[in-house]
């Protein structure tokens, strides 16, 4: 074999490589390119038409709950998003709902419901088998009245806290129908409530309450503490708190603060829902997992914490 034989062979053998690497190449930018641009959310989204409602919450064994005011339904999916049961319906007996508002189901046992339009708070097992309802309206102390609830959440103590809709205040009721005081009403200066729309625990047993564009924070007593974010956020706000801090969504951004309220990071919206989806209307954060709630359907991501 001559040499000009030899070359032509070395040559078409690096030709070879050059094209079959040109190949690789393109492959990866086509293909593998648009799945790591969401690499950091690692989002996965559960259809609409699966998983859809305008509240929900996630309790300790990854059992997801999710409540629709707009059908009056509860639904409750098992951590492989697999529908367990649903109940529900417009109406004021039991299981039945008028434009129901919040949802808490964090501790495996207990689901409450925020009937917004009913001026209650029905009570249910982790499985949605009615277990009590709670109206205090008709009742002849103002101070222990409720209406309009918009939300509800419970403390780790087993203490109730209810958004007043009606009267702009916060109640706290302890053993479900004991009504110990309300607070953030008219005469709570700094800690005034003009429109309490959600409301969580968080850490020290703190009370985080979302009022128009700011969050008002008290201990669990009702005494005020801080407000977060006059200046802040912008737009309607949705939240969620627990041992580790305080979470605050909007439209733009993701505002991640630590056990003393201090804010510890800010992520864009955008690396966490898809630019189709809508505005993110709940969240909740569970065994390590990011759940958003929006009109297109129930995106998960890593815990942002």
């Amino acid at each position: 074999m001559d040499e000009s034989t030899i070359r032509r062979g070395h040559h078409n053998v690096h030709a070879f490589f050059l094209v079959m690497t040109t190949y690789i190449l393109i492959f990866t930018f086509l293909f593998l390119l648009p799945g790591l641009q969401h690499s950091p959310a690692q989002f996965s989204k559960a259809p609409a038409s699966i998983m859809s409602g305008t509240r929900l919450d996630v309790d300790i064994n990854g059992i997801v709950y999710l409540l629709d005011s707009k059908k009056n339904t509860v639904r409750r999916f098992s951590k492989d998003r697999v529908l367990l049961t649903e109940i529900g319906g417009s109406g004021w007996g039991d299981n039945r709902f008028d434009q129901p508002m919040g949802i808490w189901a964090r501790n495996g046992i207990d689901v409450f419901v925020a009937d917004y339009g009913n001026h209650r708070i029905q009570r249910f097992d982790r499985n949605l088998s009615f277990v009590s309802s709670l109206y205090t309206r008709d009742r002849t102390n103002t101070d222990e009245r409720f209406g309009y609830p918009t939300d509800v959440t419970l403390s780790r103590l087993g203490d109730l806290y209810i958004c007043d809709g009606e009267n702009s205040r916060i109640v706290k009721l302890s053993g479900f129908s004991k009504v110990e005081r309300s607070f953030g009403g008219f005469d709570a200066g700094r800690g005034r409530l003009h429109n309490p729309t959600r409301i969580e625990m968080g850490p020290q047993d703190h009370v985080y309450v979302v009022d128009g564009n700011r969050v008002v924070v008290f201990d669990s007593f009702g005494n005020f503490i801080r407000q977060i974010g006059n200046d802040l956020f912008t737009g309607e706000l949705v939240i969620f708190a627990d041992a580790f801090g305080l979470v605050v969504l909007n439209d733009e951004r993701l505002f991640v603060f630590d056990e003393n309220d201090a804010l510890r990071t800010t992520i864009p919206v955008a690396s966490l829902v898809d630019a189709s989806d809508s505005h993110v209307r709940s969240m909740a954060v569970q065994r390590r997992t990011l759940y958003l709630m929006t009109e297109d359907g129930l995106i998960t991501a890593p815990d942002p914490r």
